[in-house]
């Protein structure tokens, strides 16, 4: 494939239509949150799907209530994990089995946060954007279920400031009632080719607060796959109903790593020195601007998660060795990068001038 081009071509299976979908849905300590979601998804309409339960080391009984409520459903498949693998880890051993089907296995294979809720027409939109685009991902229209007035995510866009950041979070639906092409798909509601998941790798496991996605995302989109934004296929979505259970200092301080990990495990040297000042200039601003607005856990946060950076900088420097399918070039990897100052001016207005917390300070 030449560099810059993107892997549009279905798979066979693809070509064929997606047929049966395996739905994967974690549940850790949120019963009702995972039989509101199951429930609703048993509602679906205009595929065909199996639903994969997994409760991933709850404190209670959670697995022998879903198992009692569900057991009996053939379309349903209840499981237990011993202990809580996080979501990484408790999606890689489903995507393990699923890989050494061979050409048995599923052409995708669909992912929804226990706390999402999705509406009938949701993964049939999903699986007939993935049979005419072939695409490698597809992402949801998840709205928030507090203020459904409000997106949470419309697909995922990669900053030339490093970060991959939610498209749409907090604007109306209505502003982005069209498909587009993105950097990736929220974990929490989105369907995977997995002839892509077996080429690129499964989730890296060095996360286990989050941002495995976006991770993913970046190194599909590296790696030329197509990834789509399908409006058509809704989810709502209660905000950090599974996060905030871990939700502390560590999670705030490992969020920030999380992203500077993965920019220098993916990025290519070209475009990490393009963006060199941009990436300089956001380092300083988040050091600076806590400290001249007195903001101490968030000038905590951001230095700690420095320190921790250089730490785990041999890590990552590692890692990108083993990523050999960059198939992007790196001027076309330059092309797709959203410019930092809208957004960022955003962020002034919100968290300077309105006084609102960031998520490294909740």
């Amino acid at each position: 494939m030449s560099s810059g081009s993107e892997q549009t071509r279905p798979s066979d299976r693809a070509a064929l239509g997606v047929g049966e979908i395996p739905v994967l849905v974690l549940n850790w300590n949120g019963f009702a949150d995972t039989v509101e979601c199951i429930d609703a998804l048993l509602k679906s309409t205009g595929v065909e799907f199996r639903v994969v339960l997994v409760d991933n080391g709850s404190a209670g009984d959670d697995f022998g209530r879903l198992q009692q409520r569900y057991g009996h459903d053939s379309r349903i498949e209840v499981r237990a994990n011993a202990s809580n693998l996080g979501f990484a880890r408790g999606m890689n051993k489903l995507f393990r089995e699923l890989l050494a089907m061979g050409s048995e296995r599923p052409g995708y294979v669909a992912l929804l946060n226990n706390d999402a809720t999705p509406e009938p027409e949701w993964l049939g939109a999903l699986a007939s954007a993935a049979a005419e685009s072939g695409a490698g991902a597809l992402a949801s229209r998840m709205l928030r279920r507090d203020d459904e007035s409000r997106l949470d995510n419309a697909g995922h866009m990669f900053m030339n400031t490093g970060e991959v950041l939610p498209r749409g979070a907090g604007h109306r639906p209505s502003e982005f009632s069209e498909p587009a092409d993105v950097a990736g798909a929220c974990g929490g509601a989105c369907l995977l080719s997995l002839d892509m998941l077996d080429d690129i790798g499964i989730f890296d496991e060095f996360f286990d607060t989050g941002y495995e996605d976006a991770e993913l995302g970046i190194r599909a989109m590296l790696a030329g796959y197509r990834q789509v934004y399908v409006p058509a296929a809704v989810v709502h979505h209660r905000i950090g109903a599974s996060i905030d259970k871990i939700r502390d200092r560590q999670y705030a301080i490992r969020l920030q790593v999380n992203i500077n990990y993965t920019y220098l495990k993916l990025m290519p040297m070209a475009v990490m020195a393009w963006n060199a000042p941009w990436l300089l200039a956001r380092t300083l601003a988040m050091l600076l601007v806590p400290l001249l607005t007195l903001r101490w856990r968030l000038l905590s946060v951001q230095w700690a998660a420095l320190v921790q950076t250089l730490r785990v900088g041999r890590q990552a420097w590692c890692e990108r060795g083993k990523f050999d399918r960059r198939r992007l070039s790196a001027l076309e990897v330059v092309r797709r990068q959203h410019f930092f100052a809208r957004v960022y001016w955003g962020y002034f207005k919100r968290f300077v001038w309105r006084g609102e917390r960031t998520i490294f300070e909740r």
